[in-house]
């Protein structure tokens, strides 16, 4: 009985010794010295956007001190896409946080590379984005990245030039091509459209395919439909413009520089949003028109959506920080991913970051993205290189060969189902 008393005393007196040497105060106190968790963001940005990227961090790491990130951006697009990114991974050295494009998701997402953030949205978040730029970034029902931003695609066209002509601006694929044809001359192009091969030329041509209800692949990706009558149509469409050399097979400018229309080489122009910002600031005397790109008889308006995303590394240590990150930054208070989009001249993928920033969308030429596009948008596809390839050889066939359109269309339609069979 005595040594019951004994070990029961000495049990209690153990228990407020523990007690008294991890009270709430020194927990906590522990807690902050416990060691902090460091993650690793990686990109690819211009200088401007990696500044407002690098504030965006600074401030995360400002607000709280259990993680710190550690931002880098890497090169340009094809070196960090092509090389940078997938040689980290290959060594298991990738970063917890990573941005991607639509034509390197499923890359990653086959690999099991991106973590699920599903579960780190907050409740209605998911909703508040237009729903196509969630199914986009969706994989086996499972969110793998977040949408940053919506570059969209219009007909901007010098207005003087239409003016002049008694031309008014195109609404169907008649009236564009009866306008380039009338606009053309030996030293002005009718229409100006990408001319290398390569994924911006696919970009500029998929809405023309969408909006006859047409596709590249089968609703789950195992089938090629470019052997349709709509692929046909679209890629005889786009060919017609440079047959007629309505559209110039060199460009003195880039593909999608504004500078284009602006330097009198040109009358119409298909480009994106991004070209906005140029207009207002570079060119603030050009009187330049915009309208949604021209659809067919009984078409539906259609346009491309570009744009990266941000991705967890599922092999990170820290998914569930790094999913935190990228909620605070693009999935919580509106006025973040406003900033971004204002700075990058882009369209936000959340439909309260548009009415957040009302004032600035209903602006100039972005009323006619807001009010007459945003909501036709179509995210870029996520298709894998071979696709990507025989898309882009389908369009310069009929570009820069005599091939037809139907000619064009089977001899892609058979490389893509090549390479759904690998």
């Amino acid at each position: 009985m005595k040594r019951w008393k004994i070990v029961t005393i000495m049990g209690i007196t153990l228990s407020l010794l523990f007690q008294v040497g991890c009270s709430p105060q020194e927990s906590g106190s522990n807690r902050k010295a416990s060691k902090v968790i460091e993650l690793t963001f990686w990109d690819f940005q211009f200088d401007m956007h990696q500044e407002l990227f690098q504030e965006l961090v600074d401030e995360y790491n400002s607000i709280q001190d259990e993680v710190k990130i550690e931002y880098s951006s890497h090169g340009n697009s094809t070196d960090y896409s092509n090389q940078k990114l997938p040689v980290a991974f290959a060594n298991n050295e990738g970063p917890d946080i990573f941005m991607t494009s639509a034509g390197d998701f499923n890359k990653y997402a086959d690999a099991g590379l991106m973590a699920d953030l599903t579960p780190y949205f907050k409740e209605g978040v998911q909703e508040d984005f237009l729903p196509s730029t969630i199914d986009a970034v969706t994989y086996d029902e499972k969110i793998l990245a977040l949408p940053l931003e919506m570059e969209l695609l219009g007909l901007f066209y010098n207005k003087k030039m239409l003016e002049a002509h008694h031309i008014k601006p195109p609404e169907t694929w008649e009236e564009l091509l009866d306008a380039a044809r009338k606009l053309k001359t030996d030293k002005v192009a009718g229409l100006v459209l990408p001319t290398d091969k390569g994924p911006y030329l696919n970009f500029i041509w998929y809405p023309f395919l969408w909006q006859q209800g047409g596709d590249v692949l089968n609703e789950d990706g195992t089938q090629s439909t470019f052997n349709s009558p709509e692929v046909t149509a679209a890629l005889d469409f786009w060919g017609t413009f440079f047959k007629e050399g309505l559209a110039p097979s060199k460009l003195q400018e880039g593909a999608g520089d504004i500078d284009n229309l602006t330097n009198g080489t040109a009358a119409m122009q298909i480009t994106g949003t991004w070209a906005i910002s140029d207009l207002e600031n570079k060119f603030s005397d050009f009187d330049a028109g915009l309208v949604p790109l021209p659809i067919p008889e009984g078409g539906t308006p259609s346009t491309a959506a570009g744009g990266w995303k941000l991705a967890v590394n599922a092999n990170s240590e820290h998914v569930e920080e790094a999913a935190e990150f990228i909620m605070w930054a693009f999935g919580d208070d509106p006025s973040r991913p406003l900033k971004w989009a204002k700075t990058k001249s882009a369209y936000p993928a959340r439909k309260s970051v548009i009415e957040e920033g009302e004032e600035f969308y209903q602006k100039g030429l972005r009323k006619i993205f807001t009010n007459e596009i945003y909501e036709t948008a179509v995210p870029e596809p996520r298709f894998g290189a071979e696709v990507v390839d025989a898309v882009g050889e389908a369009l310069q066939m009929v570009m820069f060969s005599d091939a037809t359109g139907e000619e064009a269309a089977q001899t892609a339609h058979k490389k893509i189902q090549d390479a759904l069979k690998q």
